[in-house]
């Protein structure tokens, strides 16, 4: 997805089991970076 100048590649993975779960948390996450309120935690020197 593209916000702005920034592109977001959302990189959401797991199994048969959790595609649909990982579907939604995929556009949940895209939502957010949408919205504005996405703050990145993961990885504290990204």
């Amino acid at each position: 997805m593209q916000h702005g100048l920034t592109v977001y590649v959302l990189l959401i993975g797991g199994n048969k089991a959790t595609q649909q779960q990982d579907i939604k948390r995929a556009k949940e996450l895209a939502s957010e970076i949408k919205e504005g309120n996405y703050e990145h935690n993961d990885n504290p020197g990204f």
